[in-house]
């Protein structure tokens, strides 16, 4: 008999290998025998030889999206499986329907998997087994709970029931779990479970009587393109010709990628799975509880048949197969790791005193697929049109599936999403990061991100680093940086006193929800921008040549930009790429730099979308040359009062403001180095010039640069300060606090929009019909009024903002403003009729920070900033 007790002494004996499926009449799970030896291919297959779209893979993302393009009236699509239905990780799935996320366009899309799941017996005879049966969320420390409660102030006001609940109340939801060392939790009593198979079964089933056609046994081989287009897919029984390819294929999605022509990058690797299933535990009683999940332990903890599923999310994961997945691995299961599961199986037992004589009817060990940050690979391929991924869910198959199916049906039949998904778009991910070596040991923590504690700042992983590194970057740590990481690039974020830096890092990198440590180090920094000169490593950001024999460079501009690209050679432009409905694609300043040849910088996020989106739009007839050259500059910021005055004893050429006013760009030389592109354009507000640098120059001139500041007090400064600084400045971000689906109207730069222009660009009928229905949405800069920055807590972003006491809107990007000598965010004021400037100011507003609501200021126009002298005296 093998009992919890001794498990804990290190005894084992074998055990059948059983799965969970759902019982209809009992109406609960019970672990039943089910099969594990790996699919045959079908002896007989009748492929057809073409299909609007192939989808690959009959798990519940495939049957997703294949269910949802046969209810908006596509039915020539045709699902490959290469095993059967469920075969890949979907059959091993515990089913839990979580509602809660991180993010507000996850809960959306988990609520929309919630309402599908309920209501495909009606549609299918088929009972998903889904219900309701509500999560309490478990809080063992005061941190943990204010992440709750910033977690709740935000759902309830987008749609998800959820309440804060004591050590009390959770042991009367849940009478046999230990509360002595619970401070708290937060229920959610719209999650729910599946059955996972039966879900798919369901979907294909309604996916089939709706024209689909869903073919098992069948292993795609190639995805090839013509004039960068899907073309064809082919297949271990013939090739079908498609418009269009959906590769849903798990954790062989990857391999997939590689399989396409040209290749797809889908950056995920396999991870070891666990969970244990107890048999009945006397005087436990059936009751369809909610199910538990333990945060600070790593355990969910499922109610099942009269025991227990106890899962495990660890903190350092394995991961597997990365020599490749063994062939005819369907229905895969692993043989069980004690030693892994330990520590969660301790925390299970602390959590379920009951459950110490309980015997073990199942220790299961399967594939999951994880992402480098642990959130799905989502959206249309950058290279190749028409290829889409819905892959690398990260144990969140089930959830998310029935929602994200749904959008990526409607991405394709209408050309966009139906809301905004970059928190999980493939694109967000450049080709470094499908490196085999780094996803082997990035997912060892991208397993844990799912309880991580989220505390506000980078999150920084410590795998994986340093793949793609500044020249500065040596130069940088000497001085003391503290890097974070954005699109795999390392990037300072502050400094520090490099003679203190080993023994306070730790301490620094505490997380926490309140004033952080670093405090003071960004707040000098700050000030140094403004008062004297600075240099910030802007290597980072995206940056893309556009050239042309004739004018066909600058008509490409004029149809792609609102703004007016016919500029006067050494002219910087900022503006917007707009998409036909008038939101942002891209967000960038633009300079010419000759008569057909412009330089553009773009958000780092941008690397891979936006440079497929110019790509996209090139002409057919190559007269237009798009070059990524984000890898050959290195970015110095050299910015302050005291830039210019630096930057002249360096060189020969005046870069005076009356010589080189801002939003202009000169190739200057600067110490030894020549054809440094300079643009006057801080991206923080204040004077000064980014210095654009071939690379091996790049020592040469950060070296010069610090030594001709000496005598003004130049110092390093991260880019913790620049948000302080563009905050302050009421200066937005794209993906930070706008996106797609936002127009220039609605974050107040129609000044950027030149209706006037010679060419129609892209978006303009859009634009002008915006313009003239009005704004029902704002991006407005609020101040914090009766918030104190060492006792209260701070935003981080994701917090309710409240219109005379109505919710109006969410907190995108916050900081501190010294100048305000307050904590200053953007976010939404959102109204069902258009607004007007005095409906956005002249209104009482407060945003809730964890359940305690502060007054705010509302302002469309940045505040009048102070001088440290002024604040002091």
């Amino acid at each position: 008999m093998r009992t919890m007790q001794n498990l804990l002494k290190g005894g084992s004996v074998p055990v059948q290998r059983l799965v969970p499926i759902w019982n209809a009449s009992h109406r609960m799970f019970y672990p039943s025998v089910t099969r594990l030896a790996s699919s045959q291919s079908s002896p007989s297959v009748d492929l057809p030889d073409r299909a609007k779209v192939v989808i690959c893979g009959g798990g519940v993302a495939g049957t997703s999206i294949a269910y949802h393009l046969a209810k908006l009236g596509w039915n020539d699509v045709l699902l490959l499986e290469q095993g059967s239905l469920t075969c890949g990780t979907t059959w091993h799935s515990v089913g839990l329907v979580g509602v809660l996320k991180s993010n507000s366009a996850l809960s959306q899309i988990s609520r929309w998997s919630a309402e599908l799941y309920e209501s495909l017996k009606e549609e299918t005879d088929i009972d998903t087994g889904f219900r309701e049966t509500g999560a309490v969320m478990l809080a063992q420390t005061q941190d943990r709970l204010i992440s709750f409660k910033r977690l709740q102030a935000r759902e309830r006001e987008i749609g998800s029931e959820c309440e804060m609940v004591t050590p009390s109340e959770i042991e009367k939801l849940l009478p046999y779990v230990k509360t002595t060392d619970l401070v708290g939790g937060l229920y959610s009593p719209k999650d729910g479970r599946t059955d996972a198979p039966n879900t798919v079964m369901a979907l294909a089933k309604g996916a089939r009587l709706n024209g689909v056609s869903i073919i098992e046994g069948v292993q795609v081989s190639k995805i090839k393109s013509e004039n960068g287009r899907v073309s064809a897919v082919e297949t271990s029984h013939g090739t079908v010709k498609c418009e269009y390819f959906v590769n849903c294929g798990g954790q062989w999605a990857r391999d997939i990628g590689l399989k396409s022509d040209p290749i797809v990058r889908v950056p995920l690797h396999s991870v070891k799975h666990q969970y244990m299933i107890t048999k009945p535990i006397p005087g436990v009683e059936p009751h369809n509880d909610p199910y538990i999940r333990d945060y600070d332990t790593g355990n969910y903890i499922v109610d099942w048949g009269g025991g227990f599923l106890v899962g495990m999310f660890a903190k350092k994961g394995q991961p597997i197969f990365f020599d490749g997945i063994p062939e005819k691995s369907e229905f895969l299961s692993m043989p069980e790791d004690w030693d892994h599961f330990a520590p969660h199986l301790q925390g299970f037992l602390r959590r379920v005193p009951a459950a110490e004589k309980a015997q073990v009817q199942q220790l299961f060990n399967g594939p999951e697929s994880f992402s480098p940050d642990c959130n799905p690979l989502f959206g249309p391929a950058p290279e190749m049109d028409n290829y889409f991924v819905m892959a690398g869910l990260c144990s969140q198959g089930v959830v998310l599936s029935g929602g994200l199916g749904r959008v990526m049906a409607e991405w394709i039949v209408n050309g966009h999403a139906p809301l905004n998904t970059w928190c999980v778009d493939l694109r967000r991910f450049t080709e470094y990061h499908n490196n085999k070596a780094f996803l082997r040991d990035r997912v060892t923590e991208s397993e844990g991100m799912h309880y991580h504690n989220p505390y506000p700042g980078d999150i920084n992983f410590e795998t994986g680093r340093m793949l793609r590194c500044s020249p500065l970057f040596g130069a940088q740590k000497q001085a003391g940086a503290v890097f974070a990481e954005k699109v795999g690039v390392e990037r300072p974020v502050y400094y520090m006193n490099p003679a203190n830096q080993e023994e306070l890092y730790e301490e620094l990198q505490k997380g926490t929800f309140g004033k952080p440590a670093w405090f003071d180090y960004v707040n000098e920094e700050y000030w140094a921008c403004r008062e004297s000169v600075c240099l910030m490593d802007m290597s980072s950001f995206s940056k893309f040549e556009l050239e042309s024999d004739g004018p066909e460079a600058c008509a490409l501009l004029q149809k792609l930009c609102p703004n007016e690209m016919n500029m006067p050679i050494g002219s910087v432009a900022h503006t917007p790429m707009l998409n036909e409905r008038g939101g942002y694609e891209n967000d960038c300043s633009v300079a010419r730099v000759s008569e057909n040849k412009y330089f553009m910088i773009s958000p780092t996020q941008q690397l891979r979308r936006g440079f497929k989106w110019i790509s996209k739009h090139l002409p057919s007839d190559g007269s237009v040359q798009l070059r990524d050259v984000t890898s050959y500059y290195t970015g110095i910021n050299v910015l302050g009062p005291r830039a210019r005055s630096v930057l002249q004893r360096l060189t020969t050429t005046s870069v005076t403001l009356v010589d080189m006013k801002p939003f202009t760009v000169r190739d200057i030389s600067i110490g030894y180095a020549n054809s440094v592109r300079a643009l006057s354009v801080t991206h923080a507000g204040e004077d000064g010039c980014v210095l654009y640098i071939p690379n091996e120059m790049a020592i040469n001139v950060y070296n010069s640069l610090m030594s001709a500041g000496k005598s003004y007090g130049i110092r390093n400064v991260g880019y913790y300060a620049l948000r302080w600084l563009r905050i302050e400045k009421l200066f937005a971000y794209w993906a930070d606090d706008f996106n797609d689906t936002h127009t220039p109207y609605e974050i107040g730069r129609e000044h950027r929009v030149k209706f006037d222009k010679d060419i129609d660009f892209i978006g303009k009928s859009a634009l002008l019909g915006h313009k003239n229905r009005g704004i029902r949405c704002r991006l407005t800069q609020f101040t914090l009024e009766d918030h104190d920055i060492d006792y209260h807590l701070w935003p981080a972003g994701g917090e309710p903002i409240y219109r005379n006491g109505q919710y109006t809107g969410l907190v995108t990007s916050t900081g501190y403003g010294p100048s305000l000598g307050k904590i200053v965010c953007l976010g939404w004021v959102t109204n069902s009729d258009p607004m007007t400037h005095d409906y956005v100011t002249k209104a009482n507003y407060e945003v809730d920070i964890a359940g305690q609501r502060y007054k705010a200021k509302a302002s469309l126009y940045p505040h009048k900033q102070a001088t440290r002298h002024a604040l002091i005296g």
